[in-house]
């Protein structure tokens, strides 16, 4: 195997692997950094990630490559973006008092197999540092003078919830699936330039 071809295997594991790897770290940055990313500027570098990533991923063929294997990379890219979002959780929680009486609205919904309508409860809060000052939920959290822990992000990245429902929801599994699926074809690809074999 010549120079080029080890160069084009190792190229065909590190590409969705390494991109994978930035991008996920970039979303997670993010979306919980200090700083507060504006929300639009962190997609556009996910994308510009994600058109490099592409890029240099037809760059290692010489036959044009499996067309399966860059869809299954975006497709990983894609999940490792979403992963990184249900991943993150609300770096602040404070303690704080139900003021007033509870405001309840109901939010139909219309149409043939639409979701069943919501019903949401406002809460006035008073928080030390004043925020949240006001939190809607699904459930009620409880009457005036009741004290509820609530989590938020002070860069008002995501919305607040009650300091039990503050959990991580993300899983690499469906993400590391895909790049890997994509890093076999894509190797599989090198390997059947120059012969009749095509991999798809």
């Amino acid at each position: 195997m010549g120079k080029g071809r080890v160069f084009g295997h190792v190229g065909a594991v590190a590409v969705p692997l390494g991109a994978g790897v930035l991008l996920h770290l970039w979303g997670t940055w993010s979306m919980r950094s200090a700083p507060g990313v504006p929300t639009a500027l962190a997609v556009l570098v996910g994308l510009v990630l994600a058109g490099l990533a592409a890029a240099a991923h037809d760059a290692l063929f010489r036959e044009g490559g499996s067309v399966l294997a860059l869809v299954l990379l975006l497709a990983g890219l894609g999940a490792v973006w979403i992963e990184a979002r249900d991943a993150r959780v609300r770096p602040e929680t404070v303690r704080c008092v139900v003021v007033g009486k509870v405001r309840v609205t109901d939010h139909p919904t219309f149409g043939e197999g639409a979701p069943d309508a919501k019903r949401l409860y406002h809460h006035t809060l008073d928080c030390p540092g004043g925020r949240p000052k006001d939190f809607a939920w699904e459930e009620r959290l409880g009457e005036a003078g009741k004290p509820v822990e609530i989590a938020y992000d002070p860069a008002g990245r995501m919305d607040p919830v009650p300091a039990s429902e503050n959990v991580a929801r993300g899983s690499l599994a469906v993400p590391a699936v895909l790049l890997l699926l994509s890093t076999a074809l894509s190797v599989a690809a090198l390997a059947a330039e120059g012969t009749e074999r095509r991999v798809w």
